[in-house]
């Protein structure tokens, strides 16, 4: 993955390296001794940066987070078409997380961990995404509805995560999505 998930090169090292953990192991069987091998540094050293396997997994959770917010953020510039923005934003928020959970064979217990020790990641990356939406809605519906829209296409957006067989099927039903919003739009109200 060639995405930076930490300032510090060795945590982000430390994070890359537990993301193929996670992945291949799931969060229960995966232990302290496997990020380090994997990171290539012992567990003292491990330790110094993380006290336990649970502040790893909420750090990669945080770090995943920060990167697809920024991810969405590139890819809709204020000049884009709302439904070509929204595509590649909405793919951009969720093709990574969609990518690293489902393929691993982890995935449900890798969701169900990140429920558990993360909830308030997801609420924050989901108020990133609506403040995105809802600033590409501003001359475009009434202001009265732009908060109201944003936070119905961001909610539409993970449901269109958890129904994707396939990374394809994602980018496909996220394109239509937009596709289908966008045609929407002259129709929008501007009361």
């Amino acid at each position: 993955m060639s995405i930076r998930l930490d300032g510090d090169p060795r945590r982000d090292k430390i994070l890359h390296a537990a993301l193929a953990v996670f992945s291949r192991y799931g969060f229960k069987r995966a232990s302290m001794e496997d990020v380090a091998g994997d990171a290539g540094i012992s567990r003292p050293a491990l330790y110094q940066s993380y006290e336990n396997k649970a502040a790893i997994f909420a750090a990669l959770a945080v770090a995943l987070g920060r990167a697809s917010c920024d991810a969405a953020e590139a890819a809709w510039p204020a000049d884009m078409p709302f439904s070509q923005g929204l595509a590649a934003a909405g793919l951009a928020l969720h093709g990574l997380s969609w990518q690293a959970i489902h393929t691993s064979p982890h995935g449900a217990e890798l969701m169900a961990t990140n429920s558990a020790l993360v909830g308030d990641v997801v609420s924050a990356i989901d108020s990133r995404m609506q403040a995105l939406v809802e600033a590409r809605l501003t001359n475009l519906v009434a202001p009265s509805v732009q908060a109201l829209q944003a936070r119905a296409i961001t909610a539409a957006l993970h449901g269109l995560k958890v129904q994707a067989t396939s990374y394809e099927d994602l980018a496909a039903l996220i394109t239509q999505f937009a596709s289908l919003i966008g045609a929407g739009m002259p129709l929008a109200t501007r009361a």
